[in-house]
Parts: C-alpha cells; structure tokens; sequence
C-alpha cells in the first residue's frame, strides 16, 4: 500500500465511522425523529448516544482529513488543489459539531454551516478542475453532487419543511451526497 492508498483508507475510514456513529446515535435514542429533529440534538442529551455521536464526528472529521494528501496526489491543476481548502474545513467543520453541540449556539452554527457549505463546495471545484483538464464526464458528476445537495435543502426549505420540520433528513442526505463523491474521488486516487 503506497501513500495515497493510505490516505485513502484513512479518509474513508472516516466515513464509515461518521456512519456507523450517526446510525448507532439514532438508534440508541427513542426520542429522536427523522422528520423532527436535527441530527445535532443526538449530542445534547443526557444518554448514551450523547457519546456516539460526539466522539464519533470528532474522529470522522480527523480522520477525513487523512483524504488530503490523496486529493493533493490526485489534482491534476490549481483549482483541484483550491478544493483542498473547503474539503479541510468541512472536515474540521464536521469534528466542530462534536466538540461544540448544539447546546453551544455560535460555535456549533459556524460548524455544522462550515461543514455544509465544504460539502457543497469541495466537489463543485473539484469537478471544475476535472472539467479543465478534459474530463468533462468525471467534471460533471462532481459539479452534480454539490449541485444536488444544495438542491434539496431548497427542496427542504422551500416545499418539505411542512412535511418534515427538522433538519436531520436534509443533514443526512447531504452528508451522504459529499460522502459518495470523497470514496468516488479516493477510489480514483487508489487506482491512479
């Protein structure tokens, strides 16, 4: 295993581990609810899943920084390397909500929307770049996947908030979205 396999297998690490501590969080708490509330209120509680879901964006958002050096070893111009930037801060972003819950109103806001607008951003140049360096398919695919996420939460805010008032659908679909395009991208960094 070279080093940006490594890198690799770090960053998605932290994807498996974001997973595993959302669903094992929401699993744990009775309480919660898809369409009511945040995921971010699954680390405000007194119970159990209070640790899960802290302790777990800590270690995902850490981890998935090990993504940067394979992103760097893969970007083939400026602008794929400018998508480091806002990958980096969603990462730290993601582990922000762990250290800062919600119960912590300035930090874990600046957080969750850091981590958010890195989800979109990320891929958004990141294809961009694909784009000028002739790989207008692969360019596409990214620029969909920041264009869709920032789709559906106007999607959410626009025509599903009646339906489902909380955030942890639109949070959930998001994070999944900029997930699906790092082990995209990391497996093209593996094979390269």
């Amino acid at each position: 295993m070279n080093t940006t396999q490594r890198s690799v297998a770090v960053g998605a690490a932290g994807i498996a581990v974001s997973f595993v501590a959302i669903l094992a969080a929401t699993a744990t708490a009775p309480w919660f609810s898809w369409a009511d509330n945040a995921l971010s209120d699954l680390g405000v509680s007194d119970a159990p899943e209070v640790w899960l879901f802290n302790l777990g964006l800590i270690a995902a958002g850490l981890l998935g920084l090990g993504f940067l050096p394979a992103l760097r070893d893969l970007a083939a111009n400026r602008v794929q390397l400018a998508a480091l930037v806002p990958f980096g801060v969603a990462m730290v972003g993601v582990a922000g909500v762990g250290v800062f819950p919600s119960g912590q109103p300035t930090p874990h806001a600046a957080s969750a929307i850091t981590a958010y607008l890195g989800f979109m951003l990320a891929p958004v140049l990141w294809g961009v770049g694909d784009a000028l360096r002739g790989a207008t398919r692969n360019g596409l695919l990214s620029v969909a996947d920041g264009v869709l996420h920032l789709g559906f939460w106007l999607l959410w805010a626009f025509a599903l908030t009646d339906a489902i008032p909380g955030l942890a659908v639109p949070e959930f679909v998001g994070s999944t979205l900029f997930n699906a395009w790092a082990l995209w991208v990391g497996y093209r960094a593996w094979t390269a």
